[in-house]
């Protein structure tokens, strides 16, 4: 096994094979269904179908990155008994002198992580555990916030040596709504029909400056196109009450809104066979008819948009990620500071995310992935047969000329079968979302970057709250690939962007990592030269008068809601899911977009004169946004994560975040039970 630590890890891929199970006879007359778990530690991993004749013939390939310690469990189950288990320890499956599990019911392969690289070109994409194949000659637009100003253009190129233009989402949203004659599909986390999607009088469509969405829709719908809408239904909003819910996602306000119009709402609960009311749908898709690229054509096509950003309160930001400047402009959106708002003279809460538009195939499976939770959980009457419109069934797989650059692209999925009609062969659910990060970061070469709201996991690694079942693997992996790349003498670098909050042990835990890796090889450089951790922040000067605390200190974080991770420069993971176990569980040289200026160094991320001047340019933007001083940060909005890292990769308390009494380590809360928040 590859193992990043000196104490020996099951590190790589377990194929399960379940076949079926001999019960004792007191079973066989039992009318529940029977099925299979497998668990490492107390975390289940895989679970077979449920039946009534336990004949299964399934193999899984459960991802590892686990102490030798850890005992792989296998259990058979009904709803209410356990009919029987095997206890294996990890240690056995490392060869050490004994061959692996075999039995009549089962058996178990270990297999090491090992990279196979992604640039050779043979990468075809993920085959196990995967609804939707890798697609080819798509067509992909990426986004960077919900809109620019007419003069931002990042001196970057693109694939061919070009330089890059970059689009406003928020408006190719609006014409790809406006331009649709058949279909519009959207799914969101949180949904507000009052929102608007250009606000900025410089634009190509002045029509569309002050049109809230709501009217847009209810528009198309009228115009004949069927315009359908799938919420996440928070189920702690009651409007009897007038609740808003925890969440505040505007759900009932827009079945409401909607009622008595054309506009087909739906509001669909996250079902859970053990807490149905803590989950969410976080899918964030838009699907519409549009005309098709090829010129001349005349038919029409599907496109799709992907990412992070819901159609919701405080999403409309620019670059520039102002905090007091634009307080009357559009809706004022500031959930981190209680009591904050435009009588206290701010600041607003900026939004950082990304998107992308999709077109070809790919845009085809985002599409499906619609139709297959809607025809789950709601009326497939109410969507439109395939056979309505030409181009609504066969994908277009060409890309016009001049046109977006020739992509792969596959559409990955955290989805279970209460929420669709459709898996992967023989799997009660799909989790490539976090197979696709794992196999991505295990073939890394030279370095990742990643952009993410939450980046918890590899708990089975950490100090201590082993057990709080925050599994996923991915910075596990991070710093399992830096280390295996330290002792190979090899250079590799990796970039973390989260928001201003604690991330529990996690950190800590991956410098634990690649500072023994270090101390093992006896070199003299520090782990930050490897794994570097930054928020974006930013910092106006001239306050204004008052005593709101924020508005006098006039700094406040750049909220990083992106769902991001480049790899080499070769491979791009883009969506609504979060690096935690909530999600996971069921563009080129983008590391320098927040530096304001374009280095040399950069151009090659994974050596070290790139790690030290980016650190160097967020330790001394960390010192003027933390400063006594309200100083202008002169469009630097990459700050150092406010820790301090030894050479031997432990971490010292940072103390708590500026203008909060939020520790920067974080703590485990008293009593909110750890699945909730991980």
């Amino acid at each position: 096994m590859e193992g990043g630590r000196a104490a020996p890890l099951l590190h790589g891929t377990l194929e399960a094979v379940i076949n079926d199970a001999a019960l004792p006879a007191i079973y066989t007359v039992c009318t529940h269904r029977v099925y299979v778990t497998i668990s490492l530690g107390t975390t289940t991993m895989a679970e077979t179908t449920r039946e009534k004749n336990p004949t299964w013939n399934q193999t899984f390939r459960i991802l590892c990155a686990h102490p030798a310690e850890t005992e792989v469990v296998v259990t058979v189950r009904t709803t209410f008994w356990v009919v029987g288990r095997a206890r294996i320890p990890a240690s056995r499956l490392l060869g050490h002198g004994q061959p692996p599990c075999d039995g009549t019911s089962f058996s178990l392969l270990a297999g090491a992580a090992l990279g196979k690289g992604l640039c050779d070109g043979q990468f075809g994409g993920l085959h196990d555990g995967v609804t939707f194949p890798q697609r080819h000659n798509c067509g992909v637009v990426l986004y960077q916030d919900a809109h620019h100003r007419r003069g931002f253009a990042p001196p970057l190129l693109d694939g061919q040596g070009r330089g890059l233009r970059a689009r406003r989402l928020w408006e190719d949203i609006y014409a790809a709504i406006d331009g649709a004659k058949h279909i519009i599909y959207i799914t969101g986390w949180a949904f507000n029909h009052s929102v608007v999607l250009v606000q900025d009088p410089d634009t190509e469509r002045p029509d569309a400056v002050g049109v809230e969405l709501g009217e847009l829709l209810k528009r198309k719908a009228d115009e004949g196109v069927a315009v359908r809408l799938m919420l996440w239904d928070d189920e702690s909003s009651l409007p009897l009450i007038r609740n808003p819910g925890l969440m505040r996602t505007h759900d009932e306000d827009s079945f409401t809104y909607f009622a008595q119009t054309r506009v087909v709402c739906r509001r669909f609960p996250r079902l859970h066979h053990n807490f149905p009311t803590v989950f969410a749908h976080h899918q964030k898709t838009i699907s519409v008819d549009s005309p098709r690229r090829l010129d001349g054509d005349s038919g029409r096509e599907i496109v799709s948009f992907v990412g992070g950003l819901d159609l919701y309160d405080g999403r409309y930001d620019t670059e520039e990620h102002s905090l007091f400047r634009n307080l009357d402009a559009g809706e004022f959106y500031q959930v981190s500071i209680a009591g904050a708002g435009r009588r206290h003279g701010g600041p607003r809460e900026p939004w950082h995310d990304v998107h992308c538009r999709l077109t070809g195939s790919a845009a085809y499976d985002v599409l499906a992935n619609f139709e297959q939770r809607w025809t789950k959980q709601s009326d497939p009457s109410l969507l439109l047969p395939r056979d309505a419109f030409p181009g609504f069934q066969a994908p277009a797989g060409e890309v016009a000329e001049g046109e977006e650059d020739d992509w792969n692209v596959q559409v990955f999925r955290s989805i279970d079968g209460l929420s669709s009609t459709r898996l992967p062969e023989q799997r009660t659910a799909e989790h490539s979302i976090h197979e696709a990060y794992v196999s991505a970061i295990r073939r890394a070469e030279r370095f990742i970057y990643i952009e993410n709201q939450y980046f918890l996991g590899g708990s089975s690694l950490w100090e201590g709250d082993r057990g709080s079942g925050c599994e996923n693997l991915v910075p596990a992996e991070i710093a399992l690939k830096i280390a295996a790349k330290i002792r190979a003498g090899e250079r590799f670098a990796a970039y973390v962007v989260v928001p201003m909050w604690p991330e529990g042990r996690t950190m800590a835990m991956m410098y634990s990592v690649v500072g023994e890796a270090i101390r093992e090889k006896g070199i003299k450089e520090h782990p930050r030269e490897y794994l570097s951790f930054f928020c974006l922040a930013k910092r106006e000067p001239r306050p204004p008068e008052g005593e709101h605390l924020p508005a006098r200190n006039r700094r406040f974080m750049i909220y990083v809601h992106s769902k991001l991770m480049i790899v080499d420069d070769e491979y791009l993971l883009m969506g609504s899911a979060n690096v935690n176990q909530r999600s996971m569980d069921g563009g080129r040289d983008t590391e320098i977009a927040h530096t304001g200026a374009v280095r040399d160094a950069f151009r090659q991320p994974e050596g070290p004169a790139c790690a030290r001047e980016l650190n160097d340019v967020g330790d001394a933007a960390w010192r003027s946004y933390s400063g006594e001083a309200a100083a202008d940060m002169a469009g630097v909005h990459l700050v150092s994560y406010p820790v301090a890292v030894s050479p031997d990769g432990r971490l010292h308390d940072g103390g708590s975040f500026p203008d909060t009494k939020a520790p920067v380590k974080g703590k485990r809360h008293w009593w909110f039970p750890p699945v909730f928040t991980t």
